[in-house]
């Protein structure tokens, strides 16, 4: 039998079980691999980036250098993603990422990227027509960072919402101050605003502190963030907030989507300290099984015979339900749901397209 090859789980650190996405792609391969269906035993291993630049570029570089490597799968961020995008394009290597959303993926002719996320170009419309048309919102205000992710989704949704009549009466994007922490203008501006909904195109951890100072100002918009927020309530200010907020998730429901359901079974034995947060899971355990099956099909054990058939892959009939890829690389009919924080939860309201 061949010697083993090895797909690269591009990832912050080393801590792999505490993501999500490594726990379902390493079940993927334990799977395939136990089954006896491969051509080849098949390694899962990380890469580290670091969030850092120049981390992730030499990374990127040594792993696709390796005489076993096959493929490649993340990064989860879309701004690491963007970094190293290049590097796996100009070694002709499968990559698919189950987080990374940002329109810069998909839009620079590259051929050998595939994601199972919606694209933000759909997720940042979507969630305009939630402001504007669900919610009703007649005064936005929307604050991103000065990400290769918050910057495109917000100029996607604030095109989206004037679209529709309603432009925003404020557009707040990061500074060196606030990547230190410090708020303050940014809290002056939304309050001397008066919006009734805010819009929040920024990671976890700061919303987090923002929506706490906003509501200490009296700010009682109503908080609408993206799928950064996932998968806990961090716009939720218990007490102070008049309306819970919401947020968007643009990868499956695990709990209610029926085709997902026997992972969820054997996701659920394998890491039952994950339930707690398995967004994105489902769309990771189909991004490895969609390379494994390529790895079947391929007529050589080679990176270039592998991105071929993905190239031609058709229709998957996995976790997600029956998905396919547009040429760009981007699932052809991504749903996006809508959700609601209460008390530490999250609720799920609907799929975004039956609301508006």
């Amino acid at each position: 039998m061949p010697n083993p090859v090895v797909i690269g789980f591009e990832l912050s650190n080393d801590d792999v079980y505490s993501v999500a996405g490594w726990c379902a792609a390493e079940l993927a391969i334990k799977q395939a691999n136990a089954a006896g269906n491969l051509p080849v035993e098949v390694k899962l291993e990380v890469i580290v980036n670091g969030k850092d630049r120049a981390i992730a570029r030499k990374a990127a570089a040594d792993f696709v250098a390796r005489k076993d490597a096959i493929a490649v799968l993340g990064p989860t961020n879309s701004a690491m993603a963007v970094i190293s995008q290049d590097i796996y394009a100009a070694a002709g290597i499968l990559q698919m990422s189950s987080e990374a959303s940002s329109p810069l993926l998909t839009n620079k002719g590259y051929t050998h990227f595939f994601r199972n996320v919606a694209n933000d170009e759909v997720q940042g419309r979507a969630l305009g027509q939630v402001a504007a048309s669900y919610l009703k919102a007649k005064k936005i205000a929307i604050l991103n960072e000065d990400s290769a992710w918050g910057e495109p989704i917000s100029a996607i949704f604030s095109n989206e919402i004037t679209r529709l009549g309603v432009p925003p009466v404020l557009h707040y994007g990061y500074g060196a101050k606030e990547r230190n922490l410090d708020f303050d203008e940014l809290i002056d501006a939304v309050v001397k605003a008066e919006p009734d909904l805010v819009y929040f195109a920024v990671y976890w951890n700061q919303s987090h502190i923002i929506a706490h100072r906003l509501r200490d100002r009296g700010v009682k918009a109503v908080f609408l963030g993206s799928d950064a927020l996932k998968p806990y309530a961090f716009l939720e200010v218990p007490s102070l907030d008049t309306e819970a907020p919401y947020h968007s998730l643009a990868g499956i429901d695990l709990m209610t989507k029926p085709s997902a359901r026997k992972f969820l079974v054997d996701f659920a034995e394998h890491h039952p300290k994950m339930l707690d947060a398995p967004q994105y899971a489902p769309e990771a355990y189909d991004c490895a099984n969609i390379i494994l099956e390529c790895i079947r099909r391929a007529p050589a054990l080679t990176p270039s015979a592998v991105l071929g058939e993905m190239k031609k892959f058709g229709t998957y009939s996995g976790a997600l339900g029956e998905i396919s890829f547009t040429p760009e690389g981007d699932l052809s009919d991504p749903d996006i749901g809508l959700y609601r924080c209460k008390d530490g939860q999250r609720v799920f309201v609907d799929l975004i397209k039956n609301l508006v």
